[in-house]
């Protein structure tokens, strides 16, 4: 391995016997090779990848992906089934909550302990001990057995262990999930600082923190790495892996001529189900909606981007003044933005009784909403805004992830914003 590398992964896989029952285990030792009492489960399979010294990588997945798996190979906690790993380096791990304290051992016991497993002598952990304990920051039960702590105190003794023994490969898999906001922002602040001199393995469904981390990122699906680039794409992928999966669903680019686009052939709607709540008189339903971002359609709405809202509509009776909007809620309930075409001022013609519309909202630049999932709940009415009849109404007819351009002060921030600055001439 070139003296570059930290960690160089080839062909890396791990395989589980799985048996259905305790007896087939005994079967099997009694058979050996010459029969099969279990299923292969091979959490990892065919992953090479390279993380040069001083690179922050964050690995993300959705739960099962082998993450984990793949950290305890990297650890020496697990051996492969098959394929070869060198590490560089002293590694210091937080792989999970209280991984090596011993429950009857006391805070500063653990403490001694885990820095000779660590291959740190004595008097060094001695000279560091006052660091580790005042990171920690849990009082006088540091002197007690670690069987008495919360999770929170779990986590923030080992995360102290884990930065103050000076390692040359950090790695944190999602345990930092359980500490409060201020230790949670304490901890990120040092792995910050140790980003800067060392080399940094992050797993965490937290994609922002990966995001803002990471100089890179794998991503790992089905024990197989699916991409493994730049942080920002990477986690867009991901992202819209999660929400659409598979899906060969190609969005159609938006379009700027005209306010209505009857073409049905463009594809890209979401039928309403019946799970869905909903309400109204159903003189004229919403069959179908369609949310489309940067490429991305019903999961994925990218802030500064252009952005459309589509529904399409079946009139049961005629219609004499619809009126069509939109609301995007966060995941609290809380109404974000919203729209409809009478405050907009756009009076839409009258609907013919069995008859098909196509609307569509189309935004110059979603707005810079603060990272997570929202809501997209669609209606039409008839009437006017303070007097009307609801038609059809659908809850959260569509969940989606933000992505924002930037984190904003608030709950918004319009996606661009020029600062001026002029100084007072003497």
């Amino acid at each position: 391995m070139s003296s570059n590398f930290a960690v160089c992964a080839d062909n890396l896989g791990k395989c589980y016997q799985i048996y259905e029952q305790p007896l087939d285990r005994l079967k099997q030792s009694l058979w050996r090779a010459r029969r099969r009492f279990y299923r292969e489960f091979w959490a990892l399979r065919d992953c090479s990848f390279e993380i040069r010294k001083g690179e922050t990588v964050g690995i993300i997945g959705s739960n099962g992906s082998g993450k984990s798996t793949l950290l305890q190979i990297i650890c020496g906690t697990l051996n492969p089934t098959e394929g070869q790993l060198e590490v560089s380096g002293k590694i210091a791990a937080l792989l999970e909550l209280g991984s090596g304290f011993n429950p009857e051992f006391t805070g500063r016991e653990n403490v001694y302990m885990s820095a000779a497993i660590m291959g740190i002598s004595r008097a060094e952990i001695e000279s560091r001990y006052d660091a580790i304990a005042a990171f920690a920051d849990i009082g006088s039960f540091i002197e007690q057995p670690v069987k008495m702590y919360s999770s929170g105190m779990y986590v923030r003794l080992a995360f102290a262990v884990a930065v103050n023994v000076s390692p040359d490969i950090l790695v944190v898999d999602e345990a930092l999930s359980v500490g409060d906001a201020r230790f949670q922002q304490k901890c990120m602040a040092r792995i910050r600082r140790f980003c800067r001199t060392g080399t940094v393995i992050f797993v965490s469904h937290d994609t922002a923190a990966v995001t803002e981390l990471c100089s890179r990122a794998i991503w790992i699906e089905s024990g197989s790495i699916r991409m493994d680039g730049p942080p920002k794409f990477v986690v867009e992928k991901y992202l819209q892996f999660m929400y659409e999966g598979n899906s060969s669903f190609e969005a159609p680019v938006i379009k700027s001529d005209g306010d209505f686009q009857r073409d049905f052939d463009t594809g890209g709607f979401t039928p309403v189900g019946e799970d869905i709540r909903q309400f109204g008189d159903r003189r004229v339903t919403i069959e179908a909606v369609r949310l489309v971002s940067q490429g991305s359609g019903n999961g994925v709405v990218y802030a500064g981007q252009a952005c459309e809202i589509g529904m399409t509509l079946h009139a049961h009776n005629d219609i004499a003044n619809p009126i069509v909007g939109f609301i995007v809620k966060d995941r609290l309930g809380r109404e974000i933005l919203g729209d409809n075409t009478d405050l907009i001022r756009k009076e839409l013609p009258s609907l013919a009784k069995g008859r098909r519309y196509v609307i569509t909202f189309k935004m110059d630049a979603w707005p810079n909403l603060l990272e997570g999932e929202y809501s997209l709940t669609v209606a039409i009415a008839d009437g006017a805004l303070d007097d009307h009849m609801q038609c059809h109404y659908l809850h959260d007819a569509v969940i989606f992830k933000n992505i924002p351009v930037r984190m904003p002060g608030g709950i918004l921030s319009v996606p661009n914003t020029k600062v001026g600055f002029f100084q007072e001439e003497s």
